[in-house]
C-alpha cells in the first residue's frame, strides 16, 4: 500500500523513493545474510554456544585474564563491568573469582545479568551512576528482604536509587540497609570495559539515569575513523570511572577501534596505572579494527585533571 505522504509527492519522487527503498531492503538482507553465514562458521561462537556464554565476546576477556591475570579465584574482589550487555564477560569475571567475587554489570540499555552477577541501567557519565555503583560495592551495604530481588540475580535498582534519594530511612525495614556515611569513595578492583557492542532493545525503553538511551548508544558504523573517534569518548568514560571509583593497585581494561589517536590514550594511561599494555585476543577477528588496552596497579592520587591535560 502506498504511503500517503508519497502519493502527494511528483510520481518521479515516488518512484525515486520505492527505489531506495528497495536498494536499503536488499542492502541489509545481504549484509545479514553475510553476517549469519559467518557466525556460523565461528568456532569461538559455536563454542560459546557449548559453554552456554552469552556471546563470543567471552573468550577475548578469558584470553586478557590469561595473559595479564586480572582476577584472582576464591578472592572476594568487586569488579565493574562497563557496556555489560548481554552479559557474556560477567559470566568469565563471576566464573574467575568465584565464588566470592562480587560482580555489577552497568548498561545504557537494559539487560538481564546473569545468574549471580547484579545489574544497573544507567549512562556511566553521570555522576548519580557513579553514587549509585559506590552504593552497590559498599561494605555497609546489606539487602535482608530477598523476596524483593529477582529470582536468579541482584537486580535492585530502584531500592539504591530510593536511597540515593533519602526516601529510604538509615535502618528502615524496607529492604535496605546502609550507613551512607561509610560508603567507600573507591571500592573497585577491577574495572573492564566492552563498550561499544550493539544489543537490541527489548523493554525498559527508558529509566532516569540513562539519558535517551538509544540516541545516544555507540555502535559501529564500519566508518573507521568514525568509529575510532566514538570509541575513545567511551574508554575515556571507562577511564573516568577508574580514576574515580578504583582502589589503588587496581586493573583496568577497554576497547578501543584503532586509529590516529591510540597514542593519546596510552598516554592517558600511563598516568593513572604502573604497567600500561596493548592487545588483541585470538578471539578477535583478524578483520577487525579493535584493540584492547590493559592497565595495571592503578597508582595513589591520580589527579585527574593531569590525566586529561594533554
Amino acid at each position: 500500500m502506498t504511503s500517503p505522504m508519497l502519493c502527494a509527492l511528483p510520481k518521479f519522487l515516488c518512484q525515486g523513493q520505492c527505489l531506495r527503498w528497495r536498494v536499503a531492503v536488499r542492502f541489509n538482507s545481504s549484509a545479514k545474510s553475510r553476517w549469519l553465514d559467518r557466525q556460523k562458521g565461528d568456532s569461538f561462537t559455536r563454542e560459546a554456544k557449548v559453554q552456554g556464554l552469552r556471546s563470543r565476546a567471552a573468550f577475548k576477556l578469558m584470553h586478557l585474564d590469561d595473559k595479564y591475570h586480572l582476577f584472582r579465584k576464591g578472592s572476594s574482589q568487586k569488579v565493574l563491568d562497563l557496556g555489560y550487555a548481554p552479559g557474556a564477560w560477567s559470566q568469565v569475571a563471576l566464573d574467575r573469582t568465584g565464588p566470592n567475587g562480587v560482580i555489577l554489570g552497568v548498561d545504557i540499555l537494559p539487560c538481564a545479568p546473569p545468574r549471580g552477577v547484579s545489574a544497573i541501567q544507567g549512562n556511566i557519565l553521570s555522576k548519580k551512576t557513579h553514587e549509585l555503583i559506590r552504593l552497590f560495592f559498599s561494605k555497609h551495604f546489606q539487602l535482608y528482604q530477598e523476596d524483593q530481588l529477582h529470582k536468579d540475580n541482584g537486580y535492585f535498582q530502584h531500592m539504591l536509587e530510593q536511597e540515593l534519594e533519602g526516601l529510604i530511612p538509615d535502618g528502615s525495614k524496607t529492604g535496605l540497609q546502609i550507613d551512607r556515611s561509610k560508603v567507600e569513595k573507591t571500592p573497585i578492583d577491577v574495572i573492564v570495559s566492552d563498550m561499544y557492542e550493539p544489543w537490541p532493545q527489548t523493554t525498559g525503553f527508558w529509566n532516569n539515569i540513562t539519558n535517551s538511551a538509544y540516541d545516544r548508544m555507540a555502535n559501529t558504523t564500519g566508518v573507521a575513523i568514525k568509529d575510532h573517534y566514538m570509541s575513545m569518548d567511551l574508554c575515556d568514560a571507562a577511564l573516568v570511572t577508574a580514576i574515580d571509583l578504583m582502589k589503588p593497585g587496581g586493573s583496568f581494561v577497554c576497547k578501543l577501534y584503532t586509529g590516529k589517536e591510540d597514542k593519546l590514550l596510552e598516554s592517558r594511561l600511563k598516568k593513572a596505572f604502573e604497567n600500561v599494555h596493548r592487545f588483541k585476543p585470538s578471539a578477535s577477528r583478524n578483520e577487525s579494527k579493535e584493540l584492547y588496552f590493559i592497565g595495571l596497579k592503578k597508582k595513589h592520587k591520580v589527579d585527574k585533571l593531569k590525566v586529561f591535560s594533554e
